[in-house]
């Protein structure tokens, strides 16, 4: 019973945290409004927080059919490397082996903009057809696609078909169905 206890009364800090995102955001012209917030999750380790930013949430189109934005905030320090290896692995398992020939070098080239993150440390990933891919840490640019193929497939990491997480891609996606 008073694990029962602990366990609800840690439901508030859990939930609170993943909202941590600003309502608002600008892409060039646009402004993208926060969609949904959740935790990161990977068994019972709260890794981070992700909040996804569209122009319109109640538009469930195609993901990249219009700006749109993934906002991380890490809880954990991560080497680039798990960054730069975990994209390959997941686009490798949600991509054709063609398509994903097709856009592995401008993947790569991508990736290697990659910096090790700290916990604190949040990582932006915008896709527009006007602006290309781009992957920001703390507010510094740091790579840049103009590959369309890879900027539309690169959120195929979190909403594939088998995907970085079911239950997070689930929940993210949920905000775009109010």
């Amino acid at each position: 019973m008073i694990k029962r206890i602990l366990f609800f009364s840690l439901i508030p800090f859990h939930l609170a945290s993943a909202n941590s995102f600003e309502s608002k955001i600008k892409l060039g012209d646009s402004i993208l409004q926060q969609c949904s917030a959740v935790p990161i999750k990977v068994m019972l380790f709260n890794l981070g927080d992700v909040a996804l930013y569209r122009e319109q949430c109640s538009d469930d189109t195609e993901l990249t059919s219009q700006p749109v934005q993934l906002s991380f905030i890490y809880k954990r320090s991560f080497d680039a490397e798990d960054f730069q290896k975990s994209s390959v692995k997941l686009l490798q398992r949600n991509l054709d082996d063609d398509f994903f020939k097709s856009i592995e070098m401008a993947l790569l080239d991508f990736n290697a903009g990659y910096q090790k993150a700290e916990e604190g440390d949040r990582y932006d990933i915008r896709y527009s057809a006007e602006s290309g891919l781009l992957l920001f840490k703390n507010g510094q640019q740091l790579s840049q696609s103009d590959d369309a193929q890879l900027g539309k497939a690169y959120f195929d990491i979190w909403f594939g078909k088998d995907p970085f997480s079911n239950g997070m891609k689930e929940d993210l996606l949920a905000g775009l169905k109010n």
